[in-house]
């Protein structure tokens, strides 16, 4: 056979991966498909009279998989000889390593370790156009077969598409034009590190509490501590951010103390201790024979290879989570954004291990591994989400127990990660068992005495949602009935009266929010939704009224508690806080199908881990959707749509809509809602928003007129405050019980006319509120 035949039949049988995500019920099962290789790959390795025997497309036969099960390479091998074919089997891996890393150093990018050992994290060709530096790092990248998916945008596919797609304007416009590459990423210093765990073990107060053995007090050891690198740090609460580390370290006068929990992920990887030599040959073009080619390519993937384990096994700290002692709301990072993904306690979990713990919070997992000796990690961004990146590194494991914090949240929350990492290799762990009032967390549970070991022996699969009988739900329904107040959801933190009514947030629910044009619907509940995500609620909005911008806006002086327009000094501190919560925008404006909204919702809850979906409002989004009698039929598909949406993914889903243009506003009841009864009908709650008083008023009435959890209804005063661009909850106002007229007071006689005028005096002295009941006089 030819070198030019034995060329072409390299170039047909190289095949990259590409990973594409298939939803099933909640759950995505990742696949590979297999695609022609492209021959500009080899093309400057190749001599030129082969390259025009190379142009090989999609509907080439030796590309096809064989109906007998055999691969390209098996029917290579029928056709030349085997010493050709063993040296173009083994150049596969080279070319593609040399590929990857001849474009990474003609874009300039500097990859990061990834999660996995063979994974980079490099620029995304789709989204980082226009991002800093910091943030266009999103995309993982396999060094095995090529493909890469991006964290953020979630664009996906082979390496041939992420160089097709690097070759844009958009991104090759973001290239410096100088020589020089992107810098390396985030390093600490080791003495740093030192420094923090020191100061731990000298703050003999909080080092007691942590380690110590009495009651209160967590039983932590100090090697474990050690282990996994938790340290002390001092904090100024004044600044927006920690820009310099040693500050952290040393403290000033008015600084707080704070843990310091250390994220960790691999060091480098083979891909990037490969030696700078490789493009340098691989560019050579004075090579123009097979043998030559073949020899260089196995050198390559020789190279590539040579790197030990043990440097593969290399961890370091790419961020730093500060957490205040006593100030449970102060919360930073260093550095702020995640240039390299990282997880505390990834370095506990050896190559070798195949059993992982993940937990809600860092002291969880040093308890979890102390006392059961499973590797223990913990979730990077809040007690109830789990990001892709995450997901990633922990796709080696066999077997993951998810062990949350055991109450309503957590419970749902350890459901919807189960099923994100496949429900045939989670286990979920319940610290509490069936002591209702027991330990919530590992770390409280190890405190009071408790035998994690056991603990972790009693975790359960996750049963088939479709199908239970009463023995499942039996402990559910005991502990919902003696334990009414931990079955609330979440609750407001400005609005106490507010949870008196409604009785929290609840998953799986859909709530209807209406009211008359200019009432404050949208100011209502950006708050509501607010409070409720720095509760720790992951949010979705979707404003098809008010453009995003003007929305975070008004969200982010209502966070303030101050209208950040007139204090433009505090936009980049007040900024920094705000991008720590767990809050989401739609990108849609105006009419909207709704299949195209269902979708982008599916994912965010898949990807963010969603709980709260705000659509805000129904009329605008359905506008042009459907004319005529239509639209109403329009409407009531897309609320069932929302409905069955809301029961199935397990999150709350809010919508906003429209009262009926003729309705009187002073007669807003639960049928004057725009569109069908079905509205109202399918809706667990219908709240609805008036205006109390005259138009100037400020105060503003709102009326639970449908609660389908305990069936409680009433109402909540709140009053709005120009300068927060917030409401804030006051006493229902005083009003005076009106009178009956059966007789003109012309016709009365004198004495009528006195019996009448005392009851007036009388009536007048007695204040009622908004119900008519009489309030006590103080």
């Amino acid at each position: 056979m030819s070198g030019t035949a034995m060329l072409r039949t390299a170039a047909v049988r190289r095949g990259l991966a590409r990973a594409s995500i298939h939803r099933h019920g909640a759950q995505r099962l990742i696949t590979t498909q297999h695609k022609p290789a492209q021959r500009r790959q080899l093309a400057t390795l190749m001599p030129a009279e082969a390259q025009d025997n190379t142009k090989l497309n999609d509907t080439d036969p030796w590309s096809k998989p064989d109906p007998f099960g055999h691969t390209a390479s098996t029917r290579t091998s029928h056709t030349c000889s085997k010493s050709a074919a063993e040296d173009i089997v083994q150049s596969d891996d080279g070319a593609l390593e040399h590929s990857i890393r001849d474009f990474l150093g003609s874009t300039r990018q500097r990859p990061r370790a990834g999660l996995k050992a063979d994974e980079l994290v490099v620029k995304c060709p789709v989204c980082s156009p226009g991002k800093p530096r910091r943030l266009a790092y999103s995309a993982h990248l396999s060094t095995q077969t090529g493909a890469f998916v991006c964290t953020n945008c979630f664009e996906q596919g082979s390496w041939d598409k992420y160089q097709e797609l690097a070759m844009r304007r958009n991104f090759q416009n973001t290239i410096p034009r100088t020589r020089a590459t992107d810098p390396p990423p985030f390093e600490f210093a080791e003495t740093t590190l030192v420094q923090l765990r020191t100061n731990l073990v000298a703050h003999e107060e909080i080092y007691a509490a942590l380690t110590g053995h009495e009651k209160g007090q967590l039983r932590l050891r100090p090697e474990v501590l050690a282990q996994y690198g938790v340290g002390l740090g001092f904090l100024d609460t004044g600044v927006p951010e920690i820009s310099d580390v040693q500050a952290l370290v040393e403290g000033s006068d008015h600084a707080v103390p704070c843990l310091v929990f250390p994220r960790t992920a691999f060091r480098t990887n083979s891909f990037i201790e490969g030696t700078s030599s490789l493009a340098d040959i691989a560019n050579s073009t004075a090579q123009q024979n097979k043998g030559v080619i073949s020899s260089m390519l196995s050198e390559m993937q020789a190279d590539s290879s040579s790197v030990s384990d043990s440097a593969q096994a290399e961890f370091r700290t790419v961020q730093l989570k500060v957490v205040g002692w006593n100030t449970a709301e102060l919360e930073m990072y260093v550095p702020v954004d995640e240039a390299q993904p990282g997880l505390f306690g990834f370095h506990i979990a050896g190559p070798d291990s195949s059993d992982v713990i993940l937990t809600s919070h860092e002291l969880d997992a040093v308890a979890a591994y102390q006392e059961t000796g499973v590797a223990a990690v913990s979730l990077p961004r809040g007690p109830y989400q789990l990001p892709l990146d995450a997901m990633r590194a922990l796709e080696r494991f066999e077997r993951v127990y998810v062990w949350l914090d055991d109450d309503h949240q957590g419970e749902e929350a350890a459901k919807l990660i189960a099923r994100k990492l496949g429900v045939d290799r989670c286990q979920i762990v319940r610290t509490r068992g069936n002591i209702p009032h027991g330990p919530r967390s590992a770390s409280i549970a190890l405190a009071r005495g408790y035998n994690l070991s056991d603990i972790l022996e009693q975790a359960q699969p996750v049963q088939h949602d479709k199908v239970l009988d009463f023995s499942a739900l039996r402990e559910a329904v005991k502990f919902e009935v003696t334990n009414p107040d931990l079955i609330r959801g979440v609750e407001s933190k400005e609005l106490p009266g507010w949870n008196a009514i409604y009785k929290g947030l609840r998953p799986g629910e859909l709530t209807i929010l209406s009211g008359p044009t200019g009432c404050g619907k949208t100011t209502v509940i950006s708050q509501m939704s607010l409070d409720f995500c720095k509760s720790g609620v992951s949010t979705l909005w979707g404003s098809f009224e008010i453009p995003n911008v003007r929305l975070a806006t008004r969200m982010m002086s209502q966070f303030a508690k101050r209208n950040i327009a007139q204090n433009v000094a505090e936009i980049d501190y007040w900024s920094r806080k705000f991008e720590q919560l767990p809050m989401y925008f739609l990108k849609f404006h105006g009419s909207t199908n709704p299949d195209t909204v269902l979708e982008t919702m599916r994912h965010a809850v898949y990807a963010y881990d969603v709980k709260h979906i705000v659509i805000d409002n129904l009329q605008f989004m359905m506008s042009m959707q459907a004319k005529g009698i239509d639209k109403y039929d329009a409407q009531d598909a897309a609320i069932a749509t929302f409905r069955q949406f809301a029961t199935d993914e397990n999150v709350h889903i809010t919508v906003v809509a429209h009262l009926r243009k003729d309705q009187p506003s002073a007669d807003v009841d639960i049928n004057s809602i725009f569109g069908s009864a079905k509205v109202t009908q399918e809706a667990d709650n219908v709240v609805i928003l008036q205006r109390q008083g005259n138009s100037d008023s400020m105060v503003r009435c709102i009326n639970v007129v449908k609660n389908r959890f305990d069936g409680t209804l009433g109402k909540v005063f709140i009053e709005y405050d120009r300068d927060t661009m917030a409401f804030t909850e006051v006493p229902p106002p005083r009003k005076r019980k009106g009178l009956k007229i059966v007789k003109s007071s012309s016709r009365l006689s004198m004495a009528d006319r006195l019996v009448a005028e005392m009851q007036a005096d009388a009536a007048s002295q007695r204040a009622v509120d908004a119900d008519g009941n009489e309030i006590p006089s103080s």
